[in-house]
């Protein structure tokens, strides 16, 4: 199991705008909303401290109890658990005038935003350790709620401040559960 706390990302303003845009279905945001935008992303990026817990297991010797949506040929898997924590909603409820009018669509933008740059920082580590196996990996599968016991029960959560609510969810809820299946490489022929 290896778990890492406090790396860095970098928010995605123009991500970030380009959602609240489709939110609220205009092509240019006023001033005032693209400025909140900008503000928000920078101080967000500065308090967000994400957290995974993550391991890999040999289709053989695979003690994980989940294989969800698996490739044909997969020889390995990795599940994994990430958290940005609750920080985005304390910093939101602290600092209501710097989000602006559209505060919790703007929150809510940077989370999503926020939990993919941490799944593509997963992906990079593991995808240099499958390189070093001559594998590749699938594409990155999330898993659905009702794996969040299995999950939590195999990968421990606690080290990351994670648990489940009686209903299942994560707390926080700013967190997500997902697999990466290792694909051995095909091996080039002679010419």
């Amino acid at each position: 199991m290896r778990k890492i706390k406090n790396f860095k990302i970098s928010i995605r303003t123009r991500e970030i705008s380009r959602i609240i845009r489709k939110l609220l279905n205009t092509e240019d945001l006023p001033i005032e909303v693209e400025e909140a935008v900008q503000k928000s992303c920078f101080v967000c990026e500065k308090v967000i401290k994400p957290a995974v817990v993550y391991d890999t297991f040999s289709k053989e010797a695979m003690i994980f109890p989940v294989e969800f949506q698996a490739p044909e040929k997969w020889i390995a898997v990795s599940p994994y658990i990430l958290t940005i924590g609750n920080v985005l909603e304390e910093e939101y409820n602290k600092n209501k005038e710097l989000f602006g009018e559209y505060g919790i669509q703007i929150v809510s933008a940077i989370s999503a935003d926020a939990l993919d740059q941490a799944r593509n920082f997963v992906q990079k580590l593991l995808a240099a350790e499958a390189i070093d196996e001559n594998c590749e990996l699938s594409r990155s599968i999330e898993l659905p709620k009702q794996y969040n016991q299995e999950i939590i029960n195999f990968l421990p959560a606690d080290k990351i401040n994670l648990s489940l609510d009686d209903d299942g969810n994560f707390v926080p809820k700013n967190s997500m559960s997902g697999l990466y299946y290792w694909i051995p490489l095909k091996k080039r022929g002679r010419k």
